[in-house]
Formats: C-alpha cells, sequence, structure tokens
C-alpha cells in the first residue's frame, strides 16, 4: 500500500496514517512505518504531525523517533518495549510497503500535498479496485470528463503487469482544451499520454495528469463500507489554473465512480477482463 511522499516529511519528523494505528517516520533520512499504539495499555500515542521523541498521552511512556522505548512516565511496570516498525520501499519519491520497481516518464519529485481525507465509500474495496482496472466503463461512467486534457476515447490503453499491480498508460487522442494547454510546461504539449494509472495491490490507485497526481488507498470493508484516503499532490512547477482544472476533473470522476461502486450489487468473479484476473491472481498468492 501507498504510505506518503517522501516530501511531506522532513529528517526526524513523523505523522500519523490512515486510523492513526501507525505512523511513517523519516529516520536519518530513511523512512519507516512504525507503530503508535501503546504497548503499555494500547493508547494511541501521536494524533498530529510532530519531530522527535513522543509521549503517550495516557501514562507517559516514551519513545524515540525511532521507536526504541525512552521512560517508563510514572507507571511501576517498566517500559522496555520497543513499537514495531517496517522499513518503507521508495519509487518516485512515493513511499510503499512493498518494492515497486515499474518505469514510468512522469518525475514526482516535485510534488506538495494539497489535500489528504478520508472518504467513506459504499461498496467493497475489490470491488473499487475492479472499478480502476475497469477500461470499458469510462465512455459510459466519465463521458466527456477528460476531454480537456486530450483524452476524448480511452479505448487504447497500454497495460503492463507486475506481480504487485499493473501500469496503465493512457496515450492522448486528441488536442489539449486551449484553457489547459495554457497551464503546460513547453516540453509537456508533445507528451503522448494524457494520463497514466498505476494501480499497487491490493488497494492503492495513483492517477497522474500533467501536473497533478492523485492517490486513493482502499481500507478494509466492513458492513459494506469501505474507508478510502484519499491524497492530492500538485507538481509545484504548475501554475494554480492547471490545479484547479486538473483538480476538477478528477474529482468529478472520483464522484462518478464512487457511485458506480454503489451500484455494484456484489464482489464479481465472473466474466472479468484481463486486468480483473491478473488482480485476483494477485490476492491469491
Amino acid at each position: 500500500m501507498f504510505y506518503i511522499h517522501s516530501n511531506d516529511l522532513k529528517n526526524n519528523e513523523y505523522m500519523p496514517i490512515g486510523d492513526k494505528r501507525q505512523i511513517v517516520a523519516c529516520v536519518n533520512n530513511a523512512y519507516y512505518a512504525i507503530s503508535n499504539v501503546c504497548p503499555h495499555q494500547k493508547s494511541l500515542i501521536s494524533t498530529k504531525k510532530g519531530k522527535g521523541s513522543r509521549v503517550c498521552p495516557y501514562h507517559g511512556w516514551s519513545f524515540d523517533i525511532a521507536g526504541n522505548p525512552l521512560t517508563s512516565g510514572k507507571t511501576a511496570c517498566k517500559n522496555n518495549n520497543p513499537l514495531k516498525f517496517k522499513p518503507l520501499y521508495e519509487w518516485n519519491h512515493l513511499l510503499f510497503s512493498i518494492p515497486v520497481d515499474c518505469v514510468m516518464f512522469a518525475d514526482f519529485s516535485s510534488l506538495e500535498l494539497v489535500e489528504h481525507r478520508t472518504d467513506i465509500v459504499s461498496g467493497n474495496a475489490i470491488t473499487i479496485m475492479d472499478i480502476f482496472l475497469d477500461v470499458e466503463h469510462i465512455p459510459l461512467v466519465h463521458c466527456g470528463v477528460y476531454d480537456q486534457i486530450g483524452l476524448t476515447n480511452v479505448t487504447e490503453v497500454e497495460w503492463t503487469f507486475y506481480d504487485w499491480g499493473s501500469l496503465q498508460l493512457v496515450p492522448r487522442n486528441a488536442d489539449y482544451y486551449k484553457e489547459f494547454e495554457a497551464t503546460l510546461l513547453e516540453e509537456d504539449k508533445s507528451n503522448p499520454y494524457g494520463a497514466a494509472w498505476l494501480a499497487v495491490y491490493p488497494g492503492t490507485m495513483i492517477e497522474w495528469q500533467i501536473g497533478t497526481v492523485f492517490i486513493t488507498v482502499a481500507g478494509k470493508t466492513e458492513n459494506n463500507l469501505t474507508p478510502v484516503e484519499v491524497y492530492k499532490y500538485r507538481d509545484t512547477r504548475y501554475n494554480n489554473q492547471n490545479w484547479t482544472l486538473n483538480n476538477q476533473i478528477w474529482e468529478l470522476a472520483w464522484s462518478q465512480d464512487k457511485r458506480q461502486v454503489g451500484l455494484i450489487a456484489e464482489v464479481n468473479n465472473n466474466n472479468l477482463e484481463e486486468a480483473k484476473q491478473h488482480f485476483r491472481r494477485t490476492l491469491i498468492k
């Protein structure tokens, strides 16, 4: 799964993610996912971004940024329990729980986080990924949405499959709308691709449009409701108008996908396209 962009943290900083049971920490310029649950009596330790050591608000147990125990507060029992941690893997400045090893032309080094929120989607996490992998639904569900970035007929997506996910490169087949073209850097105007969609199974989708990256991470489904973490990044090399147009496109497409997820009566394992079959094969490994 996706955690954060490397630009989101400076060295010796940390931030809680998702349900806040973990933090991501930058320790000596390396990134780790570290438990945010105090081993004493299971309180969350940190609720917001910070720097350096952390102190549990319940009984005062403290830990350094790497999760090593420091003090036991005023409790009689000894704090000698380091917090569980695991190293994260970096690809194109994005941090993941698994190695991601694909080649993509887009440079993510200048991304800046604009918004992070949690959407509650009516439907199953598997169905959410199914819809992201479904090219055939785009002309119906997203009719006209991508026109201004030169995608008037998304039918010839270039697929690459990996054992951890898949990459969809979307060739541009029409001119940019003038309003959007005016926001582009000169080298972008001849770019043959208008979008790229990178799926990291089981629940992460990374969507690139020139000047922006939108990332959704589907969590655990309960009672047919799925929390989806939404991360919206803008490339600081582009102007505000580029961000506004891209954000409008993505939010409209996401709202349409959320509605379609809600229309799926149950998870389907029959009559599936190759991409969805590939997704299911990775789930059972």
